[in-house]
């Protein structure tokens, strides 16, 4: 007898994810590819785990792209079944070009589904992968499905859903019961506390960057500053604090964000439940932000080493997340200091590099400008320019799809893009990028109109 689904997965998605499993058992090697950001490479250490366990023998590879050049390179290493996670649903006709066992694990909104492989996607079953399903929680039910054991695979999949920020306002769709669940099951501990870093609380607030405190974030004389007036020691943790410190420190900085413009999801996030992951003993949102941070310095592997819990990768990647916050810290003064290029109904800004454009363009959304537009990060190379695009579920309620407009406007101008509908990303020709803005700008202004409403007949 088949067995059921792990709460919160719909009946329609784990009959998928069985027949993966099923198309998996007779692999003699599996092939994996993952997207290359924090998401992606949760989602292969999760996979590696249950396939170490499965006793399959497996390649992982991460990459921004999945092309013909990817796939070339696939059918030249041999035969072998394919698993891709964290992306593949924007290129089924790429994977299934390979004419082999595939199966694909992807929360991006697909523009069709699949007869030749198994397609494992939440917006098939009526959950949004912009918030109710990650590459990483998705590759955590196919866990599931190999062997229960892998429910200790949980804190991994949270790091993904952290980093891809599902976790604003809070946990749903497939991963809100998912984690409860692994939380009866003790492999995860949930406690409340503040989002800034667990760190001597002046250097917490200026190296903060999730979230960013404008004015505060690297400088750090004015975040002891800031400090001493509420008669608090920088040199104290938060831990350290009497009731009445917490509470006086956490209405100053919630004040402090309305005033630069965070939205009000931001703002309440400020103190949130944090989860303490047993088996790797450390925070999800920890874990997140250096797995994050390791892939956008170009040390994938290194995330996926210290996703699985590898003692030796965790000096390496605190080096690596402190560059990366350093550089972002600096896009973000920045955009604090000059602001962005304002179109008619978006805004957007140049960033020099492609690996933090999105990260950068998410938190400047939520934390300045008070999320009024739509913001596109641009970042020009050699031969083409990748455009990321962030929105606030405020503007998605109001009708705003970034993965429409961008996929649309990319077309029109001879590249490509696609999504979620708060957060996409295009590649299109260099050159094209002033036609490329006003054709979103265009588009996202119609899906912003007010709409008609019909009379009472």
């Amino acid at each position: 007898m088949a067995a059921p689904p792990p709460p919160g997965v719909p009946e329609a998605l784990w009959s998928r994810i069985q027949q993966g499993v099923a198309d998996l058992a007779g692999a003699d090697r599996i092939r994996v590819l993952c997207h290359y950001d924090g998401d992606g490479a949760t989602s292969a250490a999760v996979l590696a785990r249950a396939f170490w366990r499965w006793g399959k023998p497996f390649h992982v590879s991460l990459t921004s792209v999945l092309n013909d050049a990817t796939a070339a390179r696939v059918r030249e290493e041999g035969e072998g079944a394919l698993v891709v996670a964290d992306m593949g649903s924007g290129q089924l006709d790429t994977v299934e070009g390979l004419g082999r066992v595939a199966v694909v694990l992807d929360h991006h909104k697909p523009p069709r589904d699949s007869e030749r492989l198994v397609h494992v996607n939440p917006h098939l079953a009526g959950i949004d992968g912009a918030h109710g399903a990650c590459g990483a929680t998705l590759s955590w039910a196919f866990a599931l499905a190999v062997d229960a054991t892998n429910w200790d695979s949980a804190g991994i999949a949270m790091a993904g859903a952290i980093a891809d920020r599902q976790h604003i306002p809070g946990f749903d769709g497939m991963n809100g019961p998912l984690f409860e669940e692994a939380l009866r099951h003790g492999v995860l501990r949930r406690e409340r506390g503040p989002a800034i870093p667990d760190r001597p609380l002046g250097e917490a607030l200026a190296s903060s960057y999730l979230p960013y405190f404008a004015g505060l974030a690297g400088r750090p004389d004015e975040a002891g500053k800031a400090l001493r007036k509420l008669s608090i020691d920088s040199a104290a943790v938060w831990r350290d604090l009497a009731g009445a410190k917490r509470q006086a420190l956490t209405s100053y900085l919630a004040t402090h964000l309305m005033r630069q413009g965070a939205i009000p999801e931001a703002v309440e996030m400020l103190v949130e439940d944090k989860y303490w992951i047993e088996g790797l003993n450390r925070y999800a949102g920890d874990l997140a932000d250096a797995v994050n941070a390791c892939c956008r310095m170009g040390a994938e592997g290194l995330a996926v080493a210290l996703a699985l819990g590898d003692p030796d990768a965790a000096p390496q990647a605190e080096v690596h997340r402190q560059a990366y916050g350093e550089k972002v810290r600096a896009h973000l003064a920045r955009l604090e200091r000059e602001g962005p290029f304002q179109q008619k109904h978006l805004a957007f800004f140049y960033c020099d590099d492609a690996a933090l454009a999105g990260n950068v363009a998410g938190i400047a959304i939520q934390y300045l400008w008070s999320g009024a537009r739509p913001l596109l990060a641009l970042s020009v190379a050699d031969g083409s320019t990748r455009v990321s695009g962030r929105g606030t579920k405020a503007l998605v309620a109001r009708g705003l799809d970034l993965a429409s407009a961008l996929r649309e406007a990319a077309a029109a101008v001879g590249g490509s893009g696609g999504g979620h509908d708060v957060a996409s990303g295009a590649t299109i020709p260099k050159g094209k990028e002033e036609k490329f803005v006003s054709l979103v700008d265009e588009l996202v202004g119609l899906q912003l109109a007010p709409k008609a409403v019909a009379a009472p007949g």
